[in-house]
């Protein structure tokens, strides 16, 4: 293994793109009514959607940095974690029944808030919760440590996986996912060198998807059914109009405001299930609640960087990427 190449990367239209594509299918499936409706399709599609993003996080991670920056950085994501996973516990404690959240807290103490947010992430924040673990751990084997090659990859494996089994609201079925995106960066060569963009890829998920036990992210089918997604949808950017493959990189760029801000727009759409009985497809509840949630967090995030917010919350001058012309 070599990492001769494993340095700061630029952005990558290709990732931008598929990260725009996971953060919309997770919107969708956390709208309950969309859920409910497909059930099949939710569970297939939780298979990979996450899966691939923390691929593309591993990948993506820097940890050649000096200390002060790293922490800098890491801060980026764990101080929004931490302000709206609090916010979201709080929301659901005191609405969450009125709101019919499936997941409504029911008792809250000091301290089992505080142990919420260490260890028992909910809603889609605990992708920020093992990012900012999976990524600490990183630097200090590779940058601290000094450790390279497989020798510091299987240390940061037998590190995460120990922390798998001391803090509950983290998953080996998440964490392997990083560390496959850190061993791609670390063979020093670029993400679609080694998961191909591939029509054929199309063969063998139509045989992985036909069995409903491979919808497991744990399972060795489902890091089949990952990296074969990958490499379709790569494959599907070449042929994809420019209009719509620019507005997936737009929504790549700014997926942290979409994993942030969209609980509070998934629990007010819910409330609009009701007006939509009569479509018993749900197309059009999902066209109408994809477009506000979506774009209440872009407007959120836009507003965030107005009332210089954005400082504050995301520790940086701008948060919000406006669309490529």
């Amino acid at each position: 293994m070599s990492d001769k190449h494993a340095t700061t990367q630029q952005r990558i239209p290709q990732l931008d793109y598929l990260k725009g594509i996971f953060i919309v299918l997770m919107v969708i499936f956390h709208l309950a009514l969309i859920e409910q409706t497909y059930p099949v399709l939710r569970n297939a599609v939780y298979t990979f959607h996450m899966s691939a993003f923390l691929v593309i996080s591993g990948y993506l991670a820097n940890v050649e940095k000096r200390p002060g920056q790293f922490v800098h950085g890491l801060l980026r994501i764990a101080v929004p974690y931490v302000l709206f996973e609090a916010l979201y516990i709080v929301i659901q404690y005191y609405l969450g029944g009125n709101l019919g959240a499936h997941n409504a807290i029911g008792q809250l103490t000091a301290g089992s808030f505080l142990m919420r947010i260490a260890t028992q992430p909910t809603g889609p924040y605990w992708y920020l919760h093992t990012l900012v673990i999976s990524t600490a751990v990183y630097w200090v084997v590779y940058r601290l440590l000094k450790l390279r090659g497989m020798g510091g990859l299987a240390l940061m494996g037998v590190v995460l996986y120990g922390l798998t089994w001391a803090i509950e609201g983290l998953a080996w079925s998440n964490v392997i996912y990083f560390i496959i995106g850190v061993f791609i960066l670390r063979l020093g060569k670029r993400f679609m060198e080694v998961i191909t963009p591939s029509w054929l890829a199309l063969l063998p998920l139509i045989v992985l998807f036909w069995f409903p036990e491979n919808y497991d992210s744990g399972s060795l089918a489902g890091v089949a059914i990952t990296v074969l997604v990958i490499s379709l949808l790569l494959a599907c950017y070449a042929i994809c109009p420019r209009a719509l493959s620019n507005f997936f990189r737009y929504l790549g760029r700014n997926s942290l405001a979409i994993v942030v801000f969209s609980p509070i727009f998934t629990v007010l759409t819910k409330q609009l299930a009701p007006w939509f009985s009569f479509d018993p497809t749900a197309i059009s509840f999902l066209v109408v609640a994809l477009t506000i949630v979506v774009g209440g967090c872009l407007a959120s995030a836009w507003l965030c960087d107005k009332l210089l917010l954005s400082r504050l919350i995301f520790l940086k001058r701008q948060f919000y990427v406006p669309l490529e012309s």
